[in-house]
């Protein structure tokens, strides 16, 4: 007899439970999500949330905190295209239980998170709120933060960088294209779709608007201009200084190259004006005849070694600096590379990737407690970390000073502060009964211990800056366990020792090498959840401030994965 199969029935009716809720188990992420985001919608972010009111007639709105719900649950699930958050909202039971049983368009979605995303700190705040969230459940331990930059692609291509006279050239063609399309509409005739008319006589109508592409290419421009600009001017003022302390004998080191031919200058006529004092002190010494004889007379300053070598570098100079204007004007066969702006994204920039290459994106600074809770960060358009060190320390200390008040509520709680304790604290004895409990929350609760960076962070300011205990790597990981094998550390540092000495001395110990293994593991680990489960590889977003407030809601995301996960 053959195998029995159960029967295959798709034309019965689905008995699903009335409620929504019961269509997904009690401990579902998808339920944390709605409570969380429901309980800290506030009114006034409410009011933030919904445009204004154009007319009464028409369809009702959608609930805008139902949408933040939904962006907020697809985020979490990796779900970032919104034509697939549609789909999902149609066949996805978490989903529809996230949207309450709707099914708003993508273009719908897209316009609520391009208005959430665009509005001031409104991300940040809700940031902020539930990272104290995670700390009343009792995550974020503080004993170790670790802090590093993560490149994310842009939603812009390579392809459309420009450089200054790219972009003087392309927006000649807007113009014109424009002015041919407003000459044609004042004939009669038809307008060619896709041309932006005139704003009055001279502009494009998109020209002041930056959503449109006319917009964004002035923006290119005016932003490249005035780098230039302030290029120049840096350079002009650096200059005068070096020439005006080149004239009063304080000058030292090499003259910037904008004036290397007129210090030269300056050096050759001092060579020959000191040449022709002693010249001049002959004369004089001989004209007056003072009983004794006034020596050989000096010889002219054309004939003199210091002249002569001055005179040879300043000709050299000269012909450096013709050889730099011919190859400007196009008689070289090499080209410097240009600055470069982007017309799709013109806030993103060209980003230095491991492996070599380069990425339109953005340098997005995080910092990450030792359990792998995001405590703040930002996108940036640096492609190197030196210059946020400071910056990301105080959005590491504000983190945690938001997770420090979120378990300042366990203290008068013994039951949820040993749960929370249990939960955070790493040391073997946690159960020996001369564990001081309290203590020992407090230790890893109540600030920022140690912050720890690799070597892309280390300058001699960022080490002495104010603020935590801090421990920067100084090169490679390999090399720095090389060095602390060769050359191991115990005890403090000499009394006598620079901070650099310091920091150096500490990665060398074993206490400094435990707390620097931690930063991989913290930071790292939660860069790979941001981009593996919540699939932020590219921005969905354009420009600086719409970026942050993407990469936060990452963050949110990310945080409240790891809620989910102790809940």
């Amino acid at each position: 007899m053959g195998r029995q199969f159960l029967p295959v029935d798709r034309d019965a009716p689905a008995l699903l439970p009335v409620n929504m809720l019961d269509w997904v188990p009690e401990d579902h992420v998808v339920r944390l999500v709605i409570e969380t985001v429901e309980a800290l919608a506030s009114p006034q972010m409410v009011a933030r949330l919904v445009p204004p009111v154009r007319s009464r007639k028409g369809r009702r709105r959608y609930d805008p905190v139902m949408l933040l719900t939904l962006l907020a649950y697809s985020c979490l699930r990796g779900v970032l295209s919104t034509r697939a958050i549609e789909d999902r909202c149609r066949y996805d039971v978490t989903f529809r239980v996230a949207c309450g049983k709707h099914v708003p368009g993508h273009v719908t979605v897209s316009r609520f998170r391009k208005r959430a995303f665009a509005q001031p700190g409104l991300v940040e705040d809700l940031f902020y709120q539930v990272l104290f969230t995670c700390a009343a459940a009792g995550l974020g331990r503080l004993t170790v933060v670790a802090c590093d930059g993560v490149k994310i692609a842009a939603n812009a291509s390579k392809e459309a960088n420009r450089t200054e006279a790219g972009l003087e050239k392309l927006a000649a063609q807007v113009i014109a294209g424009a002015r041919a399309a407003a000459e044609a509409e004042e004939a009669g005739a038809a307008v060619p779709s896709g041309t932006d008319l005139l704003d009055g006589q001279a502009l494009p109508a998109g020209w002041s608007d930056p959503r449109s592409r006319a917009g964004r290419v002035r923006a290119c421009l005016e932003d490249l201009r005035g780098q230039r600009e302030a290029a120049e001017a840096a350079a002009r003022a650096a200059g005068q200084a070096y020439l005006d302390g080149l004239q009063a004998g304080t000058a030292a080191g090499r003259p910037p190259a904008a004036v290397a031919v007129a210090a030269q200058q300056i050096r050759l006529e001092k060579a020959v004006a000191a040449q022709q004092a002693l010249i001049d002190d002959w004369q004089a010494r001989r004209a007056a005849g003072a009983g004794s004889r006034p020596g050989r007379r000096p010889v002219v300053p054309e004939e003199t070694a210091a002249v002569r070598k001055a005179r040879a570098r300043l000709e050299e100079l000269q012909a450096q600096a013709a050889a730099e204007e011919a190859q400007a004007a196009g008689e070289g066969n090499e080209k410097k590379p240009q600055p470069v702006r982007n017309v799709t994204d013109p806030d993103s920039r060209l980003m230095p990737v491991r492996g070599g290459g380069f990425i339109q994106g953005y340098n997005c600074q995080d910092a990450a407690a030792d359990d792998r809770v995001m405590l703040g960060g930002y996108a940036c358009q640096d492609t190197g970390d030196v210059q946020q060190a400071q910056k990301i320390d105080q959005a590491a200390a504000r983190g945690a000073a938001v997770v420090a008040a979120g378990h300042a509520a366990h203290a008068g709680d013994p039951a949820r502060l040993r749960a929370c304790h249990d939960r955070l604290c790493t040391s073997p004895d946690t159960n020996d009964p001369g564990h001081d409990i309290t203590a020992c929350h407090a230790a890893m609760t109540g600030g920022i211990g140690t912050l720890v960076k690799d070597a892309g962070y280390y300058s001699e300011e960022n080490i002495t800056a104010p603020g935590p205990d801090r421990l920067t790597a100084t090169g490679k990981t390999r090399e720095a366990e090389k060095q602390a094998r060769e050359q191991p550390a115990e005890g403090p540092p000499p009394q006598d020792a620079t901070p650099a000495e310091i920091n150096s001395h500490r990665l060398r110990t074993p206490e400094g090498r435990a707390l620097y293994k931690r930063r991989a593991p913290d930071v790292e680990g939660m860069h790979a959840s941001l981009k593996d489960r919540t699939g932020l590889r590219r921005f969905s977003l354009r420009g600086l401030p719409a970026v942050t407030s993407e990469f936060l809601f990452a963050g949110i995301a990310h945080n409240l994965l790891l809620l989910a996960a102790i809940s």
